[in-house]
């Protein structure tokens, strides 16, 4: 008889769970793999702010239970834990979460359930499960004894089906804290895996030879830039340091955002050294990478460098399945993952220094500060192992094929996915046997929402998106944020606070910044361009159509407006909108053609992003390597688009150094190395040859100093962030072309 179907609701793209990053990757299996019995419904965000700004009385009734929800909270007696707890959970979240149509709730990371209806919970560390009054580093657990009660209301209630870890030091931590015995029967070990659709190819490729080893480093799966110092991104340049001293070939690469100098001097980076080896043996992008082009960086890897504090699950099982031999610390959880000498490194000290006993609940706690001695002796342990390595070739690729074996057989994403949803499924069952079916949310408003949840095909979005807010695009009007599969704009630079992500903060919360949701950048239609919106682009339009019509008769009127207009949009004459509040410095572009363009004051430069912090000091007095000046974004674009035409020539000469390629497969681009330029060679080409390098004559459009350049290159031409370039023609034709070899 086949099993009853089961809809669970999955409450991820909330508020409240964007620091707790929503759609992680490493939940991506479930929901790829999901049995048959299982429905899966959760919010789309897109549909929502759709819905919200087109039908005032759905509006309105969320809104009135918002704030029916919001003073029923005012007027509880709870403990403070428990008003803080509910605050967190804002109340249009909570309406949100209840109205969303399921049997069953499945949360992750912290609980933050309806209790309306019977939910299941899944994490990978103890300390994120009491967010916000813990997280991981702080070292203690405050008012534990209020905690303990709090959290035991949550996970002893009867409609607490299951508490789920891949991590037996998390489970043990979650027994020791709570010490109740009806939860000890709701704890149970999962397994854990990779989506097998999340993959490009069935079986890891080919690796580069080992005499030129290449390593990379990944601040985390969310690529949240404040995670470089606790991945231990200062010990690997550190231990890159030694290895280029010690005379070996090789090539780093790190995917992160750079610290500031003052910070990594702190953790004993040799900055000077570290950005004088960019575009050298050190390729460093700062730009999001999506998933596929970060499966590409570890196919083309030998090494995965994660001498980090916490663990990372998804990205050591991603590394291990292409074959990029994870190093790894034996931080609580790696155990679980590798084996050291058997399918990776694993350095000692990090568990006994960061890792104690908390003196009033007994479980272990880590505390993140920087530790010297630690540092240094994790760097000696990198340097020393790794080396012994690379002279064993034989042992690298043994180790190399276990590490493959390895997660083929013990990081499937369809086993992991049968046996959560077998547990789920069957602790359900249990709970309908004991339990009248409980009625989460009426039926008119479930209804009205219905047409507002992800599709089959949606999944894949939100996964493959940030999990956490990413600044794409920043102009002197607007920004242009990417999370869980939505493009978020908003008008000037506003403070966001947590609650403002939420679709409804505009019409819920006083002063929160207006936000218009679009699934990709091209459905925005360039409203980030405008001050005022496209809308009112419109109107603008219309007016410059009406003064020209009025002003045909007039011959001389008509020229001196129409040289007025042409002087406007020149210098960017939307400028004369601008809040009053605005800082003297301002980043406004990110990444074009590796620079960033920073307006002080009335002026804008741009510097090469590998320069650092800007000063308009030193670069009035030329103290950058490459700097461009103008009185609007516009010419400093153009300033740089005809320094790139003018730039250096690329000679092919018999004694000229090989190129190496360096990354596959990035929009369908080789990108290759020759000395210390970087250039992009379509894959259609064929293998690559000296001979397909740009020619003396050819425009040097996808060519730079350093792979993040060449990108960024790549990527400019290609997306609707080109739309800056429109006074040059259409950026997308330009780009065809130079495919068809017309350019």
């Amino acid at each position: 008889m086949p099993s009853p179907l089961l809809n669970v609701s999955i409450p991820w793209s909330l508020s409240h769970y964007i620091p707790l990053d929503g759609f992680h990757p490493i939940y991506r299996a479930l929901f790829d793999h999901v049995s048959e019995n299982i429905k899966l419904s959760a919010w789309d965000n897109v549909k929502l702010y759709r819905k919200f700004r087109d039908d005032s009385s759905v509006r309105r009734t969320v809104v009135e239970r918002a704030k029916w929800e919001a003073h029923r909270h005012d007027r509880g007696d709870g403990s403070s834990i428990a008003k803080r707890y509910q605050e967190y959970f804002w109340p249009p979240d909570h309406v949100l979460t209840t109205a969303l149509k399921g049997d069953l709730e499945f949360h992750h990371t912290a609980p933050f359930p309806s209790l309306k209806r019977p939910f299941v919970f899944h994490c990978e560390s103890f300390a994120p499960v009491l967010f916000p009054f813990a997280q991981q580093g702080s070292g203690n657990v405050e008012n534990h004894e209020e905690l303990k009660e709090h959290y035991r209301s949550i996970f002893a209630s009867p409609l607490c089906l299951g508490i789920f870890s891949h991590v037996p030091d998390t489970l043990h931590a979650l027994s020791s804290f709570l010490s109740d015995p009806a939860i000890d029967g709701k704890l149970f070990s999962s397994k854990m895996g990779l989506s097998a659709k999340a993959f490009s190819m069935d079986e890891p490729e080919q690796k580069p030879s080992l005499s030129t080893p290449r390593f990379l480093f990944i601040n985390s799966a969310n690529q949240n830039s404040v995670n470089f110092f606790r991945r231990g991104g200062h010990l690997v340049l550190r231990f890159w340091k030694e290895i280029v001293a010690s005379g070996r070939d090789g090539l780093l690469m790190l995917r992160s955002t750079m610290p500031g100098d003052v910070e990594l001097r702190e953790y004993g980076v040799d900055v000077s050294w570290v950005k004088g080896e960019i575009g050298r043996s050190i390729v460093w992008d700062q730009g999001y990478l999506t998933s596929h082009e970060i499966q590409s960086l570890m196919a083309g890897a030998h090494f995965l460098m994660l001498p980090s504090v916490a663990l990372h699950s998804v990205s050591i099982m991603e590394a291990m399945r292409a074959g990029a031999i994870p190093i790894v610390t034996d931080t609580v959880g790696t155990s679980v993952f590798v084996h050291d000498e058997e399918n990776g490194i694993v350095l000692r000290g990090v568990r006994n220094e960061v890792w104690q006993k908390d003196a009033l609940t007994g479980i272990l706690v880590d505390h993140y500060y920087r530790r010297p001695e630690l540092d240094r002796f994790l760097v000696e342990q990198l340097t020393t192992r790794i080396c012994r390595l690379l002279e064993d070739h034989d042992a690298y690729w043994d180790m190399h094929r276990r590490t493959i074996v390895h997660a083929q057989t013990q990081f499937l994403g369809q086993s992991f996915a049968e046996n959560f949803w077998g547990s789920v499924s069957e602790l359900y069952s249990q709970f309908r046997g004991a339990s009248d079916p409980t009625e989460v949310a009426s039926g008119n408003l479930k209804l009205a929402l219905s047409d507002c949840t992800i599709q089959n095909h949606g999944w894949a979005r939100v996964f493959e998106s940030p999990p956490q807010p990413m600044l794409r695009i920043k102009t002197e009007f607007g920004m242009v944020w990417e999370l869980s599969g939505a493009m978020i704009q908003t008008y000037g630079n506003p403070r966001i606070e947590l609650n403002d992500w939420s679709v409804l903060a505009q019409y819920c919360k006083n002063g929160a910044p207006p936000g218009m949701y679009a699934n990709t950048l091209e459905e925005l239609e360039g409203t980030y361009l405008h001050p005022l919106g496209a809308r009112r682009e419109g109107v603008r339009r219309r007016l410059v159509q009406w003064i020209s019509k009025t002003l045909r008769p007039f011959p001389a009127l008509y020229q001196y407006a129409a040289q007025v207009l042409a002087v406007y949009r020149r210098h960017g004459g939307l400028r004369f909108f601008r809040p009053q509040a605005v800082p003297e410095i301002e980043l406004v572009r990110q990444g074009v053609t590796g620079y960033n363009i920073i307006r002080h004051r009335d002026r804008y430069y741009a510097i090469l992003q590998r320069e650092g912090e800007f000063s308009p000091e030193k670069a009035e007095a030329d103290g950058y390597s490459s700097c461009h000046r103008g009185d609007s974004v516009s010419e400093v674009l153009r300033s740089i688009s005809a320094s790139i035409s003018a730039s250096k020539s690329f000679a092919c000469e018999e004694d000229a150094e090989p190129a190496q390629i360096v990354l596959e497969d990035f929009h369908n681009f080789n990108i290759v190395r020759q000395g210390k330029e970087f250039h992009a060679i379509l894959q259609r080409e064929g293998e690559f040859a000296q001979s397909q390098l740009p020619s003396r004559q050819s425009t040097p459009s996808f060519s730079g100093l350093s792979l993040e350049e060449v990108q960024h290159k790549i990527l400019s031409a290609l997306t609707a962030e080109a739309a800056w370039l429109q006074d040059w023609g259409n950026p997308v034709d330009s780009v065809e072309a130079s495919r068809r070899g017309t350019r």
